[in-house]
């Protein structure tokens, strides 16, 4: 599988249906993973499979970082 790109909160949300606040949300409480972005790291990017791969486990299992 090609990884794509890294894409911004606004896009991750529309690519899975649901709000940019959500996605903040799970990659704050570390149920998805992100990536710091920009000059002073407060931009947040995620990488879309890593994201769906992170989405797909149950809720016992560890996100290896």
């Amino acid at each position: 599988m090609e990884s794509e790109s890294l894409v911004d909160a606004g896009t991750l949300a529309r690519k899975l249906g649901q709000a940019t606040s959500s996605i903040y949300r799970l990659a704050k409480s570390g149920a998805i993973p992100s990536f710091k972005a920009g000059p002073r790291g407060r931009g947040v990017r995620f990488d879309l499979n890593e994201v769906r791969q992170a989405l797909r486990r149950t809720p016992g299992e560890e996100v290896s970082k």
